[in-house]
């Protein structure tokens, strides 16, 4: 069995930007790791535990995170990229002590390869290249390879979808014999082109196909799909602490929790689980929607965990509560007015109930928190309208304070720092829990979402609706 990978991971993310202002590309979140961190794992559960990364863009903060692997539990090296060299370039450049076969892998593509199954591909047929190929119905984004039988003998990019020799797309994995490498010119170059090309007509590409998960991350879009979809595998047995948010994941927007929800998660803690919920709601209403159906011991993570108040035998505790300033609470209300009135934004019950006050957190509900569910659902449902809002309030506002869309009509926002992943990290260190123990579930898991934070420390698992939630939390070990 082949035991090393090399991994592209140099690129600038130009196409996520401004994500990767600051972060580069392979350290992005992903379900409580970073992006190039699933692949690896993937690799390691193969025996491929020699891992050659190829990095570029921020490369410090890549080998300050990663080290040498071994908190992986693997071997890490790096190559590392001076300028951008192209595919071609940074292959040759990380893999130029390599003697025997590897796996070559983009480091922004998630998957979970049969590494086993592929590497039997290419004993079989032993080619200078065994290619993963996999299915997609969008092809004209892609490039798209003709076959012959089990061989590659050419790629068509992007073509129509009618016009497309197939529906299978080069995945961004392969095996590649070192000896191919040598068909690169010296400098920048191109694998796709400048190898692949030439070796399909001779016969040396071998197609492995791959129909379980396989997600870009090269494209704002694309990124946040992997965040709802790609479903990385979890070690369960290590998990003690689950950490919901409440609407439209525990419970419908500002509605009572559900019995059947209610005596799942009651029976969920009876078999030994701490179970919190963590939401942009106060503690009067948190108690109303989720304590007061629940008969078990559990707690409540208010204003994004800003809050926390323990509920024993009945009782509720305050443990801690992070509050603003008056002149912060100003600030951020003058701020929402202006965009009340920008956007002509008509709450359909009062304007308290539109604009409120939760000591810890502001909150926007635009029509109204206590408005009718069915037409909450309808005003913003993909957060278009209040992805355009929270731009706004940035303008106004500046970066010193946290501002993201929550449940269906809202926009919250809290001090500077103060997230779902500062909330889970406070009551996990509060209660002695490691990160490792916690596993989340929410309905916003992507960039602008208020549960995108959580997915940068913590396993998690995307939910559509609380039905989902119930499914989810019924499968669990």
């Amino acid at each position: 069995m082949i035991d090393t990978a090399v991994i592209l991971a140099g690129g600038l993310g130009t196409r996520l930007k401004p994500l990767t202002d600051e972060i580069p590309k392979p350290l992005l979140p992903m379900k409580g790791k970073p992006i190039v961190q699933h692949l690896i794992d993937n690799f390691k559960r193969y025996g491929v535990n020699n891992i050659i990364l190829s990095i570029g863009y921020k490369s410090e903060q890549i080998k300050e995170y990663f080290g040498d692997g071994s908190k992986l539990g693997v071997k890490i090296t790096y190559s590392i990229e001076k300028e951008p060299s192209g595919t071609g370039g940074a292959v040759k450049l990380a893999a130029q002590s390599l003697t025997k076969p590897f796996f070559l892998a983009w480091g922004d593509n998630l998957a979970d390869f049969d590494c086993h199954a592929l590497y039997k591909t290419y004993l079989r047929d032993a080619p200078q290249v065994t290619m993963v190929l996999t299915p997609r119905e969008d092809v004209e984004h892609f490039g798209v390879a003709r076959l012959e039988e089990n061989k590659v003998i050419s790629f068509i990019e992007k073509p129509k979808r009618e016009e497309a020799p197939s529906n299978l797309i080069n995945a961004g994995a392969f095996i590649i014999d070192p000896e191919c490498l040598k068909i690169l010119p010296e400098g920048r170059s191109s694998i796709e082109y400048d190898c692949f090309e030439k070796l399909a007509p001779l016969g040396e590409i071998s197609a492995y196909i791959h129909k379980n998960q396989w997600f870009p991350t090269d494209t704002l879009e694309k990124y946040c799909t992997a965040c709802i979809d790609f479903n990385p595998p979890i070690d369960f047995s290590t998990k003690k602490v689950i950490i919901a948010d409440v609407d439209d994941t525990i419970c419908k927007s500002c509605q009572q929790i559900s019995p059947a929800m209610a005596n799942k998660i009651n029976a969920i803690i009876r078999r030994g689980y701490n179970f919190a919920f963590i939401s942009g709601t106060n503690n009067q209403f948190l108690k109303e929607m989720i304590s007061s159906r629940l008969t078990e011991n559990h707690h409540l993570l208010c204003n994004t965990g800003t809050h926390y108040n323990w509920i024993r035998n009945g009782s509720d505790q305050t443990i801690y509560n992070e509050t603003l300033a008056n002149e912060q609470k100003k600030e951020i209300m003058e701020a929402f007015e202006k965009l009340i009135a920008k956007f002509n934004i008509q709450s359909m019950t009062t304007k308290e109930d539109q604009l409120q006050d939760r000591d810890s957190q502001i909150t926007l509900s635009a029509i109204g928190r206590h408005a009718p569910s069915e037409l909450k659902a309808q005003y913003d449902p993909d957060g278009k309208k209040r992805q355009i809002w929270v731009q706004f309030l940035l303008n106004i506002l500046g970066n010193q304070y946290e501002i993201k869309i929550g449940g269906t009509t809202s926009v919250d926002i809290t001090k500077r720092g103060l997230d779902k992943e500062w909330g889970i990290r406070k009551f996990a260190q509060y209660h002695g829990f490691s990160l490792n123990e916690i596993l989340f579930f929410g309905d916003k898991l992507y960039p602008d979402g208020n549960d995108y934070a959580a997915t940068k420390i913590v396993d998690s698992i995307a939910v559509k609706n609380p039905e989902d939630t119930l499914k989810k939390l019924s499968q669990l070990p």
